[in-house]
Parts: C-alpha cells; structure tokens; sequence
C-alpha cells in the first residue's frame, strides 16, 4: 500500500469517525431552567384545551363537569355552523397563499441576492405590516379602497399585508445561503439554465423554508381576527368572526365546540410544519 492510499483511508476514517460529545460532569444550571420553562409553557398552552373539550362535550356545562352526562351533539351543531366559514376562509387563504408567492418569492429573491440603494429601506417596508395593529391596517384600507370591500378585496388584501412579512422573512435567509447560491453555480456550470437551476435546485435546497412560510401564511390566514372583523362582508364572514360571533350569541357549549374544530383545523399544520423539521425552520 503506498503512502498516499494510506493517507486518503486514514483521512476517510477520520471523517467517518463519530466525534465523542464533549462532556463536563456537571449539569449546566441554564439548560435546566430553560427545560422547565419550555414545560410550564407546554402546560399552559396545552391545559385549555382538554377544558374547552369538556365544555364542548357537556349537556349542561353550567352545572359542572359533565353534568347531564356525556354528548356530541355541540360538537355537531358547531360542525355545522362554522363549516361555510372554514371553506370560505380556506379560499382566502388559498388564495393569500398564491399571491404571497407570486408576489413574496420575487421579493425575497430580490433582497436576499441583490445588494442596491435603499435595500435596507425596502427590508424594513416589508416588515412594517407586523408593527401596525390589524385594526388600523383594516381602516386604512377601508378609507383607501371602499368600493373593493363589498367583493371581499379587501379582505385578502388586508391577509395579504399581513402574512407577506411572514413569508419574505422566512423564505430571505435561505435564498441568500451561500451553500445554496454555491450549489446553483455548479449546475450553471453544467449547463443549466435559469429556470432550470431554480427548479431542480433552489427549490429543493430551500424546501424546508418554503414549507415553513407555506405553512404560516395558511395558519396566519386562518386564524386572523382583527383584520378579518373589520374587512369581512355580511354575505361571506370567515372562522374567526364566525367563532366570535359564537361566544357572543350562542350558548357557550357551541362556541366551545365551534372552537374544538377550529383547533381540529389548524393545529394539525404546526404538526407537520414541526415533522417536517421544526429546527431547520426555526433558522430560516
């Protein structure tokens, strides 16, 4: 074997080698409150949702727990009160969702690969929806645009608005990964064409975050209330004024389980927003 072989397989079972954590003894003090803090949050967060399940589910909650005995026929009359509503907030943001990428990805291309006067400017515009209340953002269209808000334009304006610095910000840091611009000059190297190099590897190399902002403008739009209570139209009211409208008017066992489907409907995709690797999106 010569000296050169020898070095490569050495240096292959270097690489291969699995590196031995490095360890203190001693168990890190901050690590340890953060772990508590992480499970009281989980509690907290987790802890109403068993008790609006009990409401949803007992014949006579004002008298107790159960009380009357157990029944689904709440969990059948929210069904049927806020199922037009989810289909029709399911369609706002479908739609949401494809101007945000028709409009969003150009965007987050432009600011994570060009540098241009008043780039940081620009960056703070499209952030600028975040840190003005859903309410004045809802007046402001309503002044600007009056005649669009019977067709409910300006209801997907306003979800617009609002989850576009959700998914700029999201889809920006991973188009302006160097691996990913690295990986795109190889296969332009090898010929491929623009749209070519965008499709078979921007897109796969970014999935994660694609996911990740697909993910948050559908759930965003979903769940948006002050935007949609100001902008809706009386023909065609969304989830959230729907479950609103419910505590408002209804007994509360209905808006308990108008609630529990509405849960039903969207906690399931910050499942798999989490499945799909939660740690990759978080660095987005």
């Amino acid at each position: 074997m010569s000296t050169a072989t020898a070095i490569d397989d050495a240096n292959r079972q270097g690489e291969s080698a699995p590196v031995a954590p490095i360890t203190t003894g001693h168990r890190d003090p901050i690590l340890a409150v953060g772990k508590i803090c992480a499970w009281a949050t989980l509690i907290i967060c987790l802890l109403p949702i068993p008790v609006v399940f009990a409401v949803s589910t007992t014949r006579s909650w004002r008298e107790g727990f159960w009380a009357g005995g157990f029944t689904l026929d709440w969990l059948v009359q929210g069904w049927e009160r806020i199922s037009g509503n989810f289909s029709y907030s399911l369609q706002i943001a479908a739609i949401v969702l494809v101007l945000n990428v028709a409009i969003g990805y150009p965007a987050a291309w432009l600011l994570a690969r060009r540098r241009f006067p008043g780039r940081q400017v620009a960056m703070a515009i499209t952030t600028m929806p975040i840190a003005i209340p859903g309410i004045a953002l809802a007046l402001g269209l309503i002044l600007s645009y009056p005649t669009l808000r019977p067709g409910g334009y300006l209801l997907v304006a306003g979800h617009l608005l609002y989850t576009a610095p959700f998914f700029i910000g999201t889809l920006t840091p991973a188009l302006a990964d160097g691996r990913v611009r690295d990986v795109e000059q190889v296969a332009m190297t090898l010929g491929a064409g623009a749209f070519r190099r965008w499709l078979t590897v921007t897109v796969p190399q970014t999935r994660t975050a694609l996911l990740a902002a697909t993910i948050m403008v559908l759930t965003l739009s979903l769940g948006e209330f002050n935007v949609s209570f100001f902008l809706f139209t009386p023909v065609e009211q969304p989830l959230p004024v729907e479950l609103y409208s419910s505590y408002i008017t209804n007994r509360l066992e209905i808006a308990a389980a108008s609630t529990m489907w509405f849960l039903a409907l969207v906690v399931p995709a910050a499942v798999v927003l989490e499945l799909a690797g939660g740690t990759k999106v978080g660095q987005a």
